[in-house]
Formats: structure tokens, C-alpha cells, sequence
């Protein structure tokens, strides 16, 4: 199984516990964690190598040159990093044919064979979607999707489909877009994921694969029966998005679901 994470020096204890509940609840599975990065040291990777089995888990650091993000365009709240999601067509091996890309704030519950072999039916990506039903149908006129079939996911949880993606996509492609594009990119490479592929991308429930506590909060006022016991049995991969973070420890983490993030903690 082949896993994408892209970050700098900042996340490597988070991407530590993240490979580590991996590797609990996934047992007999072997995985390559593809780590895309531009400054780590081997002391990061070796915190990295630490979390996991390695007799199950090869890591493949994958320092991606300058040299390929020399035209690229200058975009609001970027970094290279940043980046990295949108060029994994063009760094990653070409037998690589398939990929889950997660994001080191997360913690996986629950086994992920289902996600990891989700039929594409020709469609480049699956995601979640996370927004309300306001900035749902303001993010549909922005980016022009379907009416019924247009959502727009968060891009820290997905499976990629680089087989079919290698025969289109580029990184001059993507280079070309945000250069052309009219569209205000206000969250940077998550806005161009939507932009360029949301007619080719299949919508996956968040409550099981990208579960963070937002989601959780209105998943539990509507229905009741979706609670903590829920979640344990149901969902797949729960994400600490945005800067409410458990590990923080200079300020009181605010929600419910912290214990899926403690209970990986070595």
C-alpha cells in the first residue's frame, strides 16, 4: 500500500504518531510511505523510521529539487511544501499507480483497505468534503461544479489516481492554471485540487474517511446514534485540522475526539 506525506521539520513528531496508528490498525499489511520534502534531516528520519515496523514499512525520502519549482507561480499562504500534493504525477516513481496522500495531523482508526481500493471509474481523485451548505454552494460558483454532483473536499485525505492523472496532468499544467485562473486561491494548493479536478473526483463520506471535529460536531447534533462508540466502529481516518491541534500544549484542545490521537503516543 502506498502512502504520500509532504511536510517539513515542524510535523515529523505528528507524522511519527500518524505511521504508528497506521501500522496498529493495519496489521499484515506492508506500506511505502513516500515522505516529498526539501529540508529534512536524517535525525527527521529517523524519528520516522522509529514510529513504524520496518520489517512491514519502507520509507522513501523523496527530496523534490528546486530546479522543478523554479516557474512556479507565487501563490497566497504557500510554501514549497505546499506544493507538493499538486507535482506528485511528476517526482514519484512511475510504477507507483495508485497513492493515499494524508496529512501528519491524522490518525488512522480503522483499517483502510476499502478506501485505498476505491474504484475510480476513470476519475483522478477520491475526497471528502468538509465545508457547510453555505460555503458549499459558494465554492460551486467559484469553481463552476456541477450542480448535483460538484463538491468541494479537503485535501488533506486523499486517494490519488496516478495512472490515469500521468496521462493528462503536469506541472506545467498545474503552473498554467494558477498563472490563468481568475479565481481568488484563497486556501493555495486545496483550491487548485478543486479548481482543476473537481469534475473528476468521487466525493467519499467524511465521517468515515476524514473525520475532524467539525464534521463530528454536526454529524452528532443530527443524528445521535453518530457518537464516540460510532466513530470507534465506523470511521477510518480521523484528521486534526487547522490549528486546534491535541499535542499543543500551550493551549486547551477543544473537542471530543483527542483520544484517537493519544491512544498512538508512545
Amino acid at each position: 500500500m502506498n502512502i504520500l506525506v509532504a511536510l517539513d521539520s515542524n510535523y515529523i513528531n505528528a507524522l511519527g504518531v500518524m505511521l504508528h496508528s497506521v501500522s496498529v490498525t493495519n496489521p499484515g499489511t506492508a506500506f511505502d510511505i513516500y515522505v516529498a520534502h526539501s529540508s529534512l534531516t536524517q535525525k527527521d528520519f529517523d524519528v520516522i523510521d522509529r514510529s513504524v515496523d520496518l520489517s512491514r514499512f519502507t520509507i522513501h525520502p523523496v527530496r523534490v529539487p528546486d530546479d522543478m519549482l523554479k516557474d512556479a507561480p507565487i501563490m497566497e499562504r504557500t510554501s514549497k511544501e505546499t506544493y507538493y500534493r499538486l507535482l506528485a504525477v511528476d517526482y514519484l516513481p512511475p510504477e507507483v499507480d495508485r497513492i493515499m496522500y494524508l496529512d501528519p495531523d491524522i490518525a488512522v482508526i480503522n483499517r483502510l483497505d476499502d478506501f485505498y481500493n476505491i474504484d475510480f471509474k476513470g476519475n483522478y481523485l477520491a475526497a471528502a468534503e468538509h465545508v457547510g451548505p453555505w460555503l458549499h454552494f459558494i465554492n460551486r460558483v467559484r469553481f463552476r461544479m456541477d450542480r448535483k454532483t460538484g463538491h468541494y473536499v479537503n485535501a488533506g485525505v486523499m486517494m490519488m489516481n496516478l495512472e490515469a492523472m500521468r496521462k493528462t496532468e503536469s506541472v506545467e499544467k498545474v503552473f498554467d492554471y494558477i498563472k490563468n485562473t481568475k479565481i481568488k486561491l484563497y486556501l493555495a494548493d486545496q483550491d487548485v485540487i478543486n479548481g482543476m479536478y473537481n469534475r473528476k473526483t468521487i466525493n467519499v463520506d467524511p465521517r468515515i474517511y476524514n473525520l475532524d471535529e467539525k464534521t463530528y460536531r454536526l454529524a452528532h447534533k443530527a443524528d445521535p446514534s453518530i457518537d464516540l462508540d460510532w466513530v470507534e466502529k465506523n470511521t477510518v481516518i480521523v484528521h486534526f485540522n487547522g490549528p486546534n491541534k491535541p499535542w499543543k500544549t500551550d493551549v486547551e484542545y477543544e473537542g471530543e475526539l483527542a483520544d484517537f490521537y493519544f491512544r498512538f503516543v508512545e
